[in-house]
């Protein structure tokens, strides 16, 4: 059983809470430990520190601030199988993608330490001969950040923490409740690595916790989650003067198939954004829009491939030790948690039930643990819930589209608009998709599964706010400032005014 703790001001503590709840094994639905939701005095004690810790850290160099993420990542790479042991056993990956997982926490943590030696600002002309003129970057403050449970190390803790220090901001975390110990043991690098007390922080707890805190006098949020969550943020930002927030929030990506594709890199592509982890990533894709002239041929070789894949718990026996073997035949692992085994379970009735829906391959739902098989079925595009909502699980609409502007409209025509992979051999298509379909990020001849740390990662519409993380989450947690510089014995003012 794993052991609770809060990390306050460099410290690992226990929690006067009288609430709590259990982590739950999602193959087994079995307790990894009992966590607590931290109290109200907890989080504001814990946003004194986060304070005051930011006016000390704020004037440290920049270059030895990311210094400090050399030595996390040095740390990152000594425990590796231990890190994605526990995302595993929290969340039920399968062994292959956790530690793909902690190696993109790596890079992150990688890219942070770059970061600390590259340009902060720019040097502009001024329109005054005797003045010079610069932007540059000043830490907001303090960073709240509310993760989500199914990259628990590498957003959280790395994607939102590691810029957010770097620039010279202090963090509080508060972790997905379906997967907190991942987040904690993100918290030993950190204080292994000697970051000093109180500039990093973990607050355990439910969405009441997350609540909270996001109503303290925090300078900046990093939200990870659903659309309304994450609605429900801005909403908290806008009512006050001065906080900010960068909100990912949900999506219902897609693969565009082109008839001229490399037909089985469509498919390949097709079945990993899918179904790698279960349909579980904020980018998975629920629809494939396939041009009618493949679509019966792609509709056959898609079901061939989906119908092979095996779901089961990421090792060989349910065991904590470090000695349980990774289960090599598991592709697909359990759904999170009851709630959404519900949501998906339902969604996937209305599919059934639909007179208008092709059912290819009937889901199975397999107890005990939360493990749900693939539904893929056929439909023209409509208005349903099932093609328009995010499900969130394995749940895979293949849509046909007739011509280029078509799949536009049928990839844009939902409120999100987070994720889209576009297979082509012609470029004149995949530059209309680029340039029309509404997206935060596009991966021409690939899936909707490609995240890199130094790139952007966000969306449009209900899926973002304007605000990515991983590379963007440097500017994300800084304000960009103007600094003017005037040589001259007199003043001089641009635009002509005397």
């Amino acid at each position: 059983m794993w052991d609770a703790q809060n990390y306050i001001n460099g410290q690992f503590v226990g929690s006067a809470s009288d609430s709590f709840f259990d982590n739950l094994d999602p193959c087994t639905e079995q307790s990894l430990g009992v966590f607590f939701n931290s109290t109200e005095a907890e989080i504001e004690e814990t946003y004194a520190h986060a304070r005051k810790a930011f006016h000390s850290w704020r004037d440290v160099s920049r270059v030895q601030r990311a210094e400090y993420l050399y030595e996390v990542a040095k740390l990152i790479e000594e425990r590796r199988e231990v890190l994605a042991r526990a995302i595993s056993h929290e969340t039920g990956k399968n062994y292959n993608e956790s530690i793909a997982e902690v190696n993109e926490a790596l890079h992150m943590a990688q890219y942070a330490f770059g970061s600390g030696r590259t340009p902060q600002g720019e040097s502009v002309a001024s329109e005054i001969s005797e003045k010079d003129s610069y932007m540059l970057r000043k830490p907001k403050g303090v960073v709240a950040i509310i993760s989500p449970w199914n990259f628990p190390l590498a957003i959280g803790a790395f994607w939102c923490a590691a810029p957010a220090i770097v620039e010279g901001n202090t963090v509080i975390l508060k972790p997905s409740e379906d997967a907190p110990y991942t987040s904690q043991l993100a918290m030993e690098l950190y204080h292994d690595a000697g970051v000093p007390p109180g500039v990093i922080n973990l607050l355990h707890g439910d969405g009441k916790v997350g609540d909270y805190l996001a109503r303290q006098n925090v300078d900046h949020i990093c939200f990870t989650g659903s659309a309304e969550v994450g609605q429900h943020i801005r909403y908290v930002c806008a009512h006050s003067w001065h906080k900010t927030c960068s909100c990912e929030m949900g999506s219902k990506s897609a693969v565009i198939v082109f008839d001229d594709a490399n037909f089985d890199l469509a498919v390949s592509s097709s079945i990993a954004s899918a179904f790698k982890l279960s349909g579980q990533r904020c980018v998975s894709s629920g629809r494939i829009i396939v041009q009618r002239g493949i679509y019966d041929k792609f509709c056959e070789s898609f079901v061939h491939y989906a119908k092979q894949i095996k779901t089961g718990p990421p090792f060989t026996d349910d065991s904590l030790l470090t000695q349980s073997q990774p289960n090599e035949n598991a592709y697909m692992g359990p759904l999170i948690n009851q709630q959404q085994l519900d949501r998906v379970l339902g969604f996937n009735d209305m599919v059934m039930q639909d007179s208008e829906a092709t059912v290819l391959i009937e889901p199975k739902y397999t107890p005990p643990g939360h493990f749900v098989s693939p539904l893929a079925y056929q439909t023209e595009w409509r208005d349903a819930p099932y093609l328009k909502n995010e499900v969130f699980g394995p749940h895979v609409a293949i849509i046909p589209f007739d011509n280029v502007d078509d799949a536009i409209r049928i990839y844009n025509d939902t409120d999100y608009g987070l994720a889209v992979g576009v297979v082509t051999e012609d470029f004149k298509k995949a530059r209309r998709c680029r340039d029309y379909c509404e997206y935060g990020m596009c991966y021409w001849n690939g899936g909707s599964i490609a995240a890199e740390s130094h790139l952007a990662f966000g969306g449009v519409k209900k899926s973002g706010n304007g605000y990515p993380s991983a590379a963007r989450t440097f500017r994300a947690v800084t304000h960009e400032v103007s600094w003017t510089v005037n040589h001259d014995e007199t003043l001089a003012f641009p635009q002509g005014m005397k």
